[in-house]
């Protein structure tokens, strides 16, 4: 497995509430995109993944199947943004997306709340490996809008799950299996809200270098005009 990951601000944010973490050790990987007041947004998203990081530490030794250490990292995650919104008033409502992985072997476990995204490139071919939790992709479901109508509604930020704003959250949780070539992408809506799948299949494929790769996507979004905060992470299976 290589990887490569990359955030910025963005040419229009003066900050980035975007944060990631990185453990191959550990088989972890994740983004998270912040949201709330004044510096509320940037503490919710390093505090979830930090809490996130400590969890699979502590008990990457115990006997919880991966998926269940998963999900539970993820609750832990709630708690901590939770607790610390309610502890401070200047904080109250902030909240963040969360999308993790979890690699075991050639078995990959993806959790997710919120509507950063996890996708998969495979012989050429991008899949989304999660559901957005947002207004648009509850229209999309419905019928009410196409992909492409997505990119242009005016409540495109709109979430309907997030992480922090409740003391329980629902995860989604999936369950792959990877195979040589597959290339994993996981990013914050910096790039997905931008930059078509179809464009982002592409991209992907140019290269088997993921650096080169996270490059090219984040330079991909600010071309298609990008208003917020970019990150991305880019895993290749040898």
């Amino acid at each position: 497995m290589r990887w490569s990951k990359i955030t910025d601000c963005g040419p229009v944010r003066l900050k980035n509430e975007d944060a990631l973490c990185v453990c191959p050790e550990l088989g972890l990987f994740a983004v998270a995109d912040g949201m709330g007041g004044y510096k509320a947004g940037e503490i919710a998203s390093r505090l979830a993944l930090q809490t996130l990081e400590n969890y699979c530490r502590q008990q990457q030794t115990g006997n919880s199947k991966p998926s269940a250490l998963l999900r539970e990292a993820v609750a832990a995650a709630n708690q901590a943004v939770y607790r610390e919104a309610r502890q401070n008033p200047q904080r109250r409502g902030m909240g963040t997306t969360i999308t993790a992985c979890l690699l075991n072997g050639r078995e990959l476990l993806v959790a997710n709340v919120g509507d950063s995204r996890a996708l998969l490139l495979r012989d050429g071919r991008l899949t989304k490996l999660t559901s957005d939790h947002s207004l648009v992709q509850e229209l999309i479901d419905g019928g009410g809008i196409t992909e492409a109508d997505a990119f242009k509604h005016p409540r495109r930020n709109v979430l309907t799950r997030a992480l922090g704003v409740a003391p329980l959250v629902e995860t989604d949780v999936f369950d792959y299996q990877l195979i040589a070539g597959d290339r994993v992408l996981l990013c914050t809506d910096g790039l997905s809200a931008f930059v078509e799948e179809k464009r982002l299949e592409e991209l992907m494929g140019w290269s088997d270098d993921p650096e080169a790769t996270v490059k090219l996507l984040l330079d991909e979004a600010i071309r298609a005009g990008s208003n917020d905060n970019v990150t991305i992470i880019c895993m290749v299976v040898d």
